[in-house]
């Protein structure tokens, strides 16, 4: 588990992502460091400053003499625990007056201030003390120095750089933490994903990848994928159908097709209409292949050379036309309504087809004196094809597998047919862009076929509004 945690992406981002971080933290709290230090420097700075003007103004107004019993004042009046420095001497460094012995030895900073170290004499064991001073000369060849301790200021910085170390020591381990669980996470969610498809390598293909509806990145990835995973069992459940169905449909008239070509061996007159029924069910067999043929161009994108603008209407009444004298035959009452005209881009042979196969099954599955009405509608865009009919209809359970190729009801399987009309209709449908809609009106059938209007009349539309 170390190992592939260690080599998950999310890991490593997630490190690269803590270090980027880490270090723009370490730059702010480096400034912030040295900000509060400079400050607390500078103020500890002029306060030495003010000290030292104090005293200077009153070495100029009084002398000598009023300088030392200044000094002597502020030295008694400094309390115990005091850290003000204060040594006044002469040219030669002999000391006059301050609570100093000597003029102490230390680093000349460039600013000239004086930082050096005293033992504090007051306790046992005597500590160090860290004293930062300035030097001044008064007139005379008289040398004054006033210094401060620096303790609160050097205790002050290691707090601030403990704190500040800590602080980022803390956001690292977290960061690592909180690394290691995510990406231990994501990790059960991504051996999810690899045993579901190694059983589903093994033939379980109904195997699907578990989701927690939280709708994060996994749960979207893993829709998909079942989406695909349907598709493909479909697909796979539609190849073993069509091979039972093509073994059951195409047996029985293979059958008698060598019968009765058999019995043309037969002298007699008989011979004659054997070998028309012959002819017949060759071409069953032809028409059957011719559409499968059709169905695999159309659902590979063969066919788009042919796509072109066209009014839908205008296909409309050629289909119908067509078909009323079949209508007729069973006194059927077909009706067209155009009340909108339509401008699509698709492929007129294909859609006449589409429409011609939905008004054969119309006319097929309608009784003696039924009704079928064909009507043209555009709305938002979209120009609707509808075929209503009033025979039996198709149960809504149904209406998903009617569009599978060779699928026949077992109401149909005495008519003629071979189960590829409406798989034709959902290809053309698909191609277009276009929805295929079932409506069961209890009696009756409703078929609908939606497509996209076409960009120009879509600007037409606007202009006329």
């Amino acid at each position: 588990m170390a190992r592939p945690l260690l080599r998950s992406s999310t890991f490593r981002l997630t490190l690269l992502y803590i270090s980027l971080f880490s270090t723009s933290v370490l730059i702010l709290l480096a400034f912030i460091y040295w900000s509060t230090l400079n400050y607390m420097t500078e103020q500890a700075d002029e306060a030495l400053n003010l000290e030292i003007r104090g005293l200077k103004e009153r070495y100029e107004d009084t002398g000598l003499n009023g300088l030392t019993q200044l000094i002597r004042e502020r030295i008694r009046k400094q309390p115990p625990s005091g850290s003000t420095i204060y040594l006044l001497t002469n040219f030669r460094y002999n000391r006059i007056i301050g609570n100093l012995d000597r003029w102490p030895r230390g680093r000349d900073s460039e600013d000239g201030f004086l930082d050096f170290e005293l033992e504090d004499t007051r306790f046992d064991p005597k500590p160090v003390v860290h004293v930062r001073a300035r030097a001044f000369m008064l007139d005379g060849g008289f040398r004054l120095l006033v210094g401060r301790g620096i303790e609160d200021l050097l205790v002050a910085r290691n707090r601030v750089i403990w704190t500040l170390g800590w602080g980022l020591g803390i956001m690292v381990l977290l960061g690592v933490v909180g690394s290691i669980l995510m990406s231990r996470g994501m990790l059960r969610r991504i051996d999810q994903i690899t045993a579901t498809s190694e059983k589903i390598v093994s033939g379980d293909l109904g195997r699907r990848v578990p989701t927690r509806g939280t709708g994060d990145d996994f749960d979207r990835l893993s829709e998909q994928l079942n989406r695909m995973l349907d598709q493909i069992e479909s697909l796979l459940e539609s190849v073993r159908r069509i091979s039972d169905n093509i073994a059951h449909d195409l047996r029985t008239p293979l059958t008698r097709l060598r019968n009765r070509l058999e019995s043309i061996r037969a002298p007699g007159d008989e011979q004659i209409h054997d070998l028309d029924l012959a002819i017949r069910e060759a071409d069953g067999l032809l028409s059957t292949f011719n559409a499968l043929l059709r169905i695999a161009r159309i659902e590979t994108d063969a066919r788009r050379e042919g796509f072109a603008d066209l009014n839908v209407g205008e296909v409309l009444s050629d289909v119908v036309e067509l078909y009323e004298p079949l209508a007729e035959e069973k006194d059927q009452t077909l009706s067209l309504r155009l009340p909108d005209t339509a401008l699509i881009h698709g492929d007129r042979d294909l859609i006449f087809q589409a429409v011609a196969n939905l008004l054969d099954n119309a006319v097929k599955y309608t009784p003696n004196e039924g009704s079928i009405a064909v009507t043209l509608k555009s709305e938002g865009g979209e120009a609707a094809i509808t075929v209503v009919d009033s025979g039996p209809g198709i149960p809504s359970a149904m209406h998903e597998k009617v569009v599978q190729r060779f699928f026949r009801m077992d109401s149909s399987r005495n008519e003629t047919g071979n189960g590829l009309g409406l798989s034709m209709v959902a290809a053309v449908c698909k191609l277009h862009g276009a929805r295929l809609e079932f409506e069961d009106l209890d009696p009756g059938l409703g078929v609908r076929m939606v497509f996209p209007l076409r960009r120009k009349e879509l600007v037409m539309r606007a202009a006329a509004g």
